[in-house]
C-alpha cells in the first residue's frame, strides 16, 4: 500500500512540473506535436501601392542652343528673367559672319555687271550676224550678174557662219553668268542666315531656368548643338518622371492616382495622376525599370525642376473591410500539405468551389459533363473536352456567378485557402480574397469574424 501511494505521489509531482514547464501558447495541439498562433478578423483599411521614385520636370521646357560657332559677344538675360519669342537672350560676336554677307555680297553686284556688259556683248554679236547675213544676200546677188567670182561668195558666207556662231556663244555665256547670279543669291543668302544665327532669340514666352554661358565664352557648334538656355513656360503644372520596376510596370494603369513628397518639403504631400506609361526600357546594371509620367499641380510653385519625388502610386483602396493576416496565407501550404493527401489534381466541381456552386448547380455540372473517370482536368486533356466543360458552366452560371468568374480570371479577386483551428486541429477553410498591401489581405468571402485563424504553426519538440 505503501508503495502505491509513493508511486502515485512521483506521477503527480512529475505531472505538476510539466504543466508549469510547458511554454506559454495561446493554442497548442500536443496530440499533433505542433504548436499554432492564431488571429482573428480585423477590420480596417488597406491600400495597394507600388512606390518609386522619379525627377520633377517642367511641363513645357524648351532647350535653346547655337547652331553656329564663334564667342558669345553679349548675354542679355539671366536666371528666372521673363523672356517674350523673340526676345535677344544672347549674341555671339557677328564679325566674321558679317565679313562673309559682305564678300557674297560684293560677288553677286559683279556677276550682275558681268551679265550687264554680256547682254551688251550679245547685242554686239547679233548686229555683226546680221550684217554678215545682209553682205551674203548682196554677195549672191553680185554673182549671179557675174560680178564677183564663187570664192568672194563663200568667204561671205563663212563670216556670216561664224557670226552666227559668236551669237550663240555670247547667249550661252549669258546662260552661264545667270546661273552664278543664282548661285550667288544663295551665298548671300545663306550668309544672311549664319548672320541672323548669331542672335540667339527666345522661342517661347516663359522665363529662363538655366544659363550655361558668360560674356566672352566660346561655342563650339558640330555634330552636337551647345546648350546655352533651359526655358520654361509654365510651372503651375509639372511633370515626374517616375521610374518603375518591371515586376510592378503590369499594375501602372493611365489616370492612377499618385501621391509624392519631396525633400524640400518633407511634410506636405503632393498629388498627381499617371500621364503616360512609356514602353521603352530603361537596364541599368542589369535592372529593367520603365518610365511612367505623371502630372501634378503646382500652383504654389513650391515644385522645382529636378527635385527628387518620393511617389506612392495607388493601385487599388478598400475602406473598412474585413482583412486577414498575410501570414495566414503562408502558412496554409505547409498545413494543407500535412492534412491533404489528394495533390494537386482537383475534380470541376473542386475547381468552381469559389464560384459558390449550389447544390442545383453542381448536380447540373455532374449530369453535364464529360464522363470520364475522376472527372479530371489536368494539362493533357483534350482542348474539345475543356471546351465543353466551359460551355456547360457558362449555362449553370448565374450573372453574379459569372462577374465572379471574370474577375477572378482577371486578378481583381483570388481565391485561396486559410486555416483555421477548430477542437485543436486545423480545418481548411476555402475563401475569395480581394486586394493585398503586403501586410493585410482583404476578405470577401466567407464571413470568418470570431474564428481562430492559424498564422504561425511551430514543431513542439516532446
Amino acid at each position: 500500500m505503501k508503495k502505491v501511494i509513493g508511486i502515485a505521489l512521483v506521477l503527480a509531482a512529475t505531472a505538476t512540473i510539466a504543466w508549469f514547464t510547458q511554454p506559454p501558447s495561446k493554442n497548442n495541439a500536443e496530440s499533433s506535436g505542433k504548436e499554432y498562433r492564431t488571429e482573428q478578423v480585423s477590420t480596417g483599411n488597406i491600400s495597394n501601392t507600388v512606390s518609386a521614385t522619379g525627377t520633377l520636370s517642367a511641363v513645357d521646357d524648351v532647350i535653346v542652343g547655337a547652331q553656329l560657332s564663334g564667342q558669345i559677344a553679349n548675354v542679355f538675360v539671366d536666371f528666372n528673367d521673363s523672356v517674350k519669342a523673340g526676345q535677344l537672350l544672347a549674341q555671339i560676336d557677328p564679325g566674321s559672319f558679317q565679313s562673309k554677307v559682305d564678300q557674297a555680297s560684293a560677288q553677286l553686284k559683279r556677276t550682275q555687271a558681268d551679265i550687264a556688259l554680256q547682254n551688251i556683248a550679245i547685242e554686239r554679236a547679233k548686229v555683226a550676224y546680221g550684217q554678215t547675213e545682209r553682205d551674203l544676200t548682196r554677195a549672191e546677188a553680185l554673182f549671179s550678174q557675174k560680178v564677183i567670182s564663187q570664192d568672194q561668195v563663200e568667204d561671205t558666207r563663212t563670216a556670216a557662219r561664224l557670226a552666227g556662231i559668236d551669237y550663240q556663244q555670247s547667249q550661252a555665256q549669258l546662260g552661264a553668268l545667270q546661273a552664278n547670279l543664282a548661285a550667288n543669291q544663295a551665298t548671300l543668302d545663306q550668309a544672311m542666315i549664319d548672320l541672323g544665327r548669331t542672335e540667339i532669340r527666345s522661342p517661347i514666352d516663359g522665363f529662363v531656368i538655366s544659363r550655361t554661358i558668360e560674356t566672352g565664352q566660346t561655342v563650339a557648334s558640330s555634330l552636337n548643338t551647345p546648350e546655352l538656355f533651359k526655358l520654361a513656360k509654365d510651372l503651375s503644372e509639372m511633370d515626374v518622371e517616375a521610374y518603375i520596376d518591371e515586376s510592378d510596370i503590369g499594375q501602372i494603369q493611365l489616370d492612377q492616382q499618385v501621391e509624392f513628397s519631396v525633400d524640400a518639403f518633407p511634410d506636405r504631400t503632393f498629388r498627381g495622376s499617371v500621364k503616360q506609361i512609356r514602353r521603352a526600357p530603361q537596364i541599368t546594371s542589369g535592372v529593367v525599370s520603365y518610365t511612367v509620367i505623371i502630372s501634378a499641380n503646382n500652383r504654389t510653385n513650391q515644385l522645382l525642376p529636378g527635385m527628387t519625388a518620393n511617389l506612392e502610386i495607388k493601385i487599388d483602396d478598400a475602406k473598412n473591410v474585413m482583412r486577414i493576416n498575410n501570414a495566414a496565407l503562408r502558412v496554409v501550404s505547409r498545413l494543407e500539405t500535412e492534412t491533404d493527401s489528394s495533390g494537386d489534381k482537383k475534380t470541376p466541381l473542386e475547381r468552381f468551389e469559389a464560384l459558390g456552386l449550389t447544390d442545383e448547380q453542381k448536380a447540373a455540372l455532374r449530369e453535364q459533363l464529360p464522363k470520364k473517370s475522376g472527372l479530371m482536368v489536368g494539362r493533357d486533356a483534350d482542348k474539345q473536352q475543356r471546351q465543353k466543360i466551359a460551355r456547360v458552366v457558362e449555362s449553370i452560371l448565374t450573372p453574379e456567378q459569372i462577374k465572379l468568374r471574370d474577375e477572378l480570371q482577371s486578378g481583381k479577386v483570388s481565391a485561396g485557402k486559410v486555416m483555421i483551428l477548430k477542437n485543436g486541429q486545423p480545418k481548411p477553410v476555402s475563401v475569395l480574397l480581394g486586394i493585398s498591401d503586403g501586410q493585410f489581405t482583404q476578405l470577401l468571402k466567407p464571413d470568418l469574424s470570431g474564428e481562430q485563424i492559424i498564422t504561425q504553426v511551430k514543431d513542439v519538440t516532446p
